[in-house]
């Protein structure tokens, strides 16, 4: 079935680029009953028949709290901020009763050196209990001293990136608590179309998927990031083939439940204006293996619908028109636009009206 199918495209191609008026629908009927293609007009019931492919779910069900770093490990960097309330104290020397101690890398033997405090281990605790530690040295040489301790960077509780950027790989999470698109751009951010990519996000035994323009305008969707996920910028997943009197010709990338008949055709770049036949806008489709859709004909009789379809559109119809941006595309359409009756003629005239060769003159 699916060899008639092409057989068939391949047959309205030609007819498309030979010098004649272009595939008619009547034309198309003709060879669509010869391969044993149902071809259907587009209308309401069969919009209705089909049903909508649906679109990402987004990251339902994804926690929103932001990651809290835990223990303190080995590899991990930690901000330390000291605070001295007395002007009589060792932060005087200062001008200040607040500090930035630095940011400073635990070892591998899970110490670190404070300015003030000196070596202490850290790993294993808690930022609590960092914190003690730290308040219990500095009262040998301060006044009613407190400590603020931060996990900046932890190898360990890291996230990877994959897919279409530049810099894939590994990164730490910190405790400003990374989110999807922070990823992307820690990533080298990517030049992918917006509205026809996929962000997926891996979370254990979990996924959830996004298009990425709608990270970009809904911050909701933009949810913070855990250890050990992993994020996936790749294409959509689905591609269409555009070809006949378009304007851009070719395979697009899209999101099954997003792109319309109508935004197909124009992500072709509309029909071309001298040479498409408005009304013969077709669109192969090939359900899978057992796949069908439940069609109720004009007498009434319901029939299940199996193997290749090809669905037809009157653009030259408003109410066609309207219709159309309510089909939805799937992964492996092909859309096709023949050719009006008066593109070849344009052709033919303009061969006519070009001026013809003069041989040179024969050199004496």
């Amino acid at each position: 079935m699916f060899r008639k199918m092409v057989l068939l495209w391949v047959g309205l191609t030609l007819a498309a680029c030979a010098q004649s008026d272009g595939p008619t629908p009547a034309e198309v009927r003709r060879d669509a009953r010869a391969a044993d293609v149902l071809i259907l007009e587009l209308a309401p019931d069969v919009i209705a028949a089909l049903g909508t492919p649906k679109p990402p779910e987004g990251f339902v069900g994804f926690s929103s709290r932001s990651f809290v770093p835990g223990a303190i490990q080995p590899g991990d960097v930690i901000a330390v901020r000291v605070f001295e309330p007395s002007e009589d104290g060792v932060l005087s020397v200062v001008n200040s009763t607040a500090l930035d101690l630095g940011e400073f890398v635990v070892s591998p033997a899970g110490t670190v050196m404070i300015p003030f405090v000196g070596h202490i281990r850290v790993a294993g605790n808690s930022v609590s209990a960092a914190q003690n530690t730290i308040t219990q040295r500095l009262r040998e040489n301060a006044i009613e001293p407190q400590a603020a301790v931060n996990i900046q960077v932890s190898p360990k509780s890291a996230f990877t990136v994959q897919g279409n950027v530049p810099q894939g790989g590994l990164f730490p999470l910190s405790a400003r608590g990374e989110r999807v698109l922070d990823a992307v751009a820690m990533a080298g951010g990517t030049q992918a179309d917006p509205e026809s990519t996929i962000v997926t996000v891996m979370r254990g035994s979990r996924s959830g998927r996004q298009i990425y323009a709608k990270l970009l305008s809904d911050p909701v969707q933009n949810i913070p990031l855990q250890p050990g996920d992993t994020v996936i910028v790749g294409g959509g997943g689905a591609k269409f083939i555009a070809d006949g009197a378009l304007n851009s010709t070719g395979e697009f990338d899209f999101v099954e439940g997003e792109l319309s008949l109508s935004q197909a055709v124009a992500k072709a770049g509309g029909l071309q204006s001298a040479r498409a036949n408005p009304g013969a806008v077709f669109l192969f489709r090939r359900q899978p293996p057992g796949e069908f859709f439940r069609y109720r004909e004009r007498s009434g009789t319901e029939r299940n619908i199996y193997g290749d379809v090809i669905f037809r559109a009157d653009f030259d119809s408003p109410t066609e028109r309207l219709t159309a941006q309510q089909f939805f595309l799937r992964d492996g359409d092909v859309l096709y636009v023949g050719n009006a009756a008066l593109a070849n003629f344009s052709k033919y005239f303009q061969i006519f009206n070009t001026p013809p060769e003069v041989p040179a003159p024969s050199l004496p």
